[in-house]
C-alpha cells in the first residue's frame, strides 16, 4: 500500500504538467504567449498608426455546428486585416491556430467588448453567440491551420486541423 502515495503524487504532477504545456485557451476571451512577443519584428510601429481600419478588407470566418466557414481563408503578405469570428452555435468555441498567430502582427483584439491592444494570441475562446474581432498586418507568408479544440487536457487527440488560413506572398511590381 505505500506504493499508491508517491503514484498518486506522480499522477498529479503529470497531469499538472500536461495542462502547463497544452497551452489552454482559458474561457475568458484571448490567451496570451508567456515568453512575449515578436510583434516589432513583423510590423513597424510608425507604419501602423497610418492603417484606417475602416478601410481594411475584413475576413468573415463563422462556427456553426461545429464548423468552420470558410475552410480556407486567403490574405496577402503585408496587408492590414480585420478578421472577424462569429460564433452562431450555442456552445463556446475555440480558434486555435498557433503558427498563425506567431507570423502575424495581432494590433488589437476584442472579445466580448474586452479590447486588448498589441496582444501575443495563441488562441481565441469565442462564447456561444459571440463575435471576436482581431486588426491584424498579415506578416509572414505561409499555410497556417486553425482547430477548434475544446478539451485541451486532450490536446494529443485532436481530430486534426478544420480550416486553413494562406498568407500569400507579397510580389513585386517590377
Amino acid at each position: 500500500m505505500k506504493a499508491s502515495g508517491p503514484i498518486l503524487a506522480r499522477s498529479f504532477l503529470l497531469l499538472a504538467v500536461s495542462l502547463l504545456l497544452s497551452a489552454c485557451v482559458s474561457p475568458f476571451g484571448v490567451t496570451e504567449r508567456v515568453f512575449g512577443c515578436n510583434e516589432g519584428d513583423l510590423v513597424k510601429t510608425e507604419a501602423v498608426k497610418y492603417i484606417n481600419w475602416t478601410k481594411v478588407p475584413v475576413v468573415n470566418v463563422r462556427i456553426r455546428h461545429d464548423e468552420f466557414s470558410p475552410m480556407v481563408v486567403r490574405m496577402r503578405q503585408g496587408w492590414p486585416y480585420v478578421l472577424r469570428i462569429r460564433n452562431r452555435d450555442n456552445e463556446a468555441h475555440s480558434f486555435k491556430a498557433y503558427d498563425f498567430f506567431k507570423n502575424v502582427a495581432v494590433i488589437q483584439s476584442s472579445v466580448q467588448g474586452e479590447v486588448i491592444d498589441n496582444p501575443c494570441l495563441l488562441a481565441l475562446w469565442i462564447p456561444a453567440r459571440e463575435t471576436a474581432e482581431l486588426r491584424m498586418v498579415a506578416s509572414v507568408d505561409g499555410y497556417y491551420e486553425f482547430e477548434d479544440l475544446p478539451f485541451f487536457a486532450l490536446a494529443g487527440f485532436s481530430s486534426g486541423p478544420q480550416g486553413v488560413i494562406i498568407i500569400e506572398e507579397r510580389k513585386s511590381r517590377i
